[in-house]
């Protein structure tokens, strides 16, 4: 263990930060040695923002811009989107299920539609929806489908970031099951906070946006947080055909056919 005098340059005895470095180790499952899975968006400029893509093994938070009990079509589509990406890439090769613990529908709008999802890419039979009475147990749903290495992501919908120790502590023990199992973790909040309690890998605000023409979804893309990287903002249309996002401008709209003009029925041409 070492000379218990001794101590290191944070001024820790050399033998308790040893084993305080063993404990983490060991609460994690050895996950230190996957920290560079990664899955690609498909989206060159994006893809390099991310050196190469959004971690995997790691819980991520999607907010939106709704202030109201109003579900919040841009944060489940784009959810969708990310999982249709994981699912196609090498990090979720050990399984290919997803469990979605969704709020119940209420007058404002419902649970996620499973044809809605296959229009987006992201196949309904792949994806294991659980029912929970309240955000409690859908936490605790999450943590324990966060701990079960034979899924490849878990979804939570949950409402605004809390304030206070509670909620860090909360997404610490997500951050540490995902990290623990390698499967990936995001947590969808359609309702609009400040709050941010900063345990999540990264923190996305995503927005609708003009399509210009396109009947693809296309979202204006925040990343306001990003362990060890940077900030940074898109305006992306989702190709569910190809897989991949795009930059909105990508898309040319097709000219319309001008009709020749002809003359009345039962008119000369000299009318």
């Amino acid at each position: 263990m070492g000379d218990p005098k001794h101590r290191d340059e944070t001024g820790q005895r050399a033998d308790l930060a040893s084993l305080r470095a063993r404990v983490r180790a060991i609460e994690r499952g050895g996950a230190e040695e996957g920290r560079g899975t990664r899955f690609p968006l498909g989206h060159a400029a994006l893809d390099g923002h991310l050196d190469g893509g959004l971690p995997a093994g790691r819980v991520h938070e999607l907010v939106g811009e709704t202030r109201s009990e109003l579900r919040d079509g841009s944060v489940f589509g784009f959810a969708a989107a990310l999982l249709t990406r994981l699912l196609a890439s090498p990090a979720a090769c050990r399984g290919g299920e997803i469990l979605w613990c969704a709020r119940d529908a209420n007058m404002f709008g419902g649970t996620p539609y499973g044809w809605g999802l296959k229009v987006l890419g992201l196949d309904p039979e792949r994806v294991l929806f659980v029912r929970a009475r309240d955000e409690a147990d859908r936490l605790w749903a999450m943590e324990e489908g966060l701990r079960c290495g034979g899924l490849a992501a878990v979804v939570a919908e949950l409402g605004p970031a809390r304030p206070g120790e509670a909620g860090r502590v909360a997404e610490r023990r997500l951050q540490l099951a995902a990290e623990a199992s390698g499967v990936t973790g995001f947590l969808l909040r359609p309702l609009a906070g400040t709050v941010t309690t900063g345990a999540a890998e990264s923190r996305w605000r995503i927005s609708a946006a003009p399509s210009g023409g396109s009947l693809e979804p296309s979202w204006s893309v925040s990343l306001e947080r990003l362990r060890g990287g940077r900030s940074g903002a898109w305006q992306l249309l989702w190709d569910a055909c190809g897989g991949r996002f795009r930059d909105a401008e990508e898309f040319v709209p097709v000219p319309e056919e001008v009709p020749e003009t002809r003359p009345a029925a039962g008119r000369s041409a000299a009318a």
